[in-house]
């Protein structure tokens, strides 16, 4: 099992954050692991940002699959609470965006018989990765904050490339 925890990753987060707010945000239609229609409420796509290019540097041996940002809804239950994202690739990366947080709010990982086997508390401009096909989910199920105070999170999801891959950058 790969967890890994930075501080302090993003140069001036106050700047990074001002300019994902002045983005726009939409909703995305998904298919949960039950094959249930689920909607993702407020994301944007993200591309090479200053996030994809000190992933790609820390962990050249993967690509990144997805990378966006989330403005989470004020008091939104968390439609897929406890969940994998196994199906989205090999790594979870998860950057904390918000300057403060409500008491004990963070990410939570579970074996696979959903038994809590550890719990981070977000930090601003903190990251933490792990294996995508662990069960995890927030600490708190209601979303917190308003407008620009919201809950703010940046995701990417890196899938391990293969020695095909490696192979063809040779030639």
């Amino acid at each position: 099992m790969i967890i890994n925890i930075y501080d302090n990753l993003i140069k001036n987060p106050k700047e990074y954050v001002e300019e994902i707010l002045k983005g726009s945000f939409e909703d995305v239609e998904a298919v949960n692991e039950k094959g249930e229609k689920i909607i993702f409420k407020n994301l944007q796509g993200r591309g090479q940002d200053e996030f994809a290019d000190l992933l790609n540097h820390a962990f050249p041996n993967y690509e990144i699959k997805f990378n966006f940002v989330r403005q989470s809804p004020y008091k939104q239950n968390e439609p897929n609470f406890i969940h994998k994202d196994d199906m989205m690739g090999d790594l979870t990366c998860l950057l904390y965006l918000n300057s403060s947080y409500p008491p004990k709010y963070g990410t939570t990982l579970y074996d696979e018989d959903k038994s809590k086997i550890f719990t981070y508390y977000a930090k601003y401009n903190s990251l933490l990765i792990f294996d995508s096909n662990i069960y995890h989910s927030r600490n708190i199920k209601k979303n917190f904050g308003k407008d620009h105070k919201s809950r703010l999170v940046q995701v990417a999801f890196l899938k391990k490339k293969k020695i095909s891959d490696f192979l063809k950058m040779l030639k």
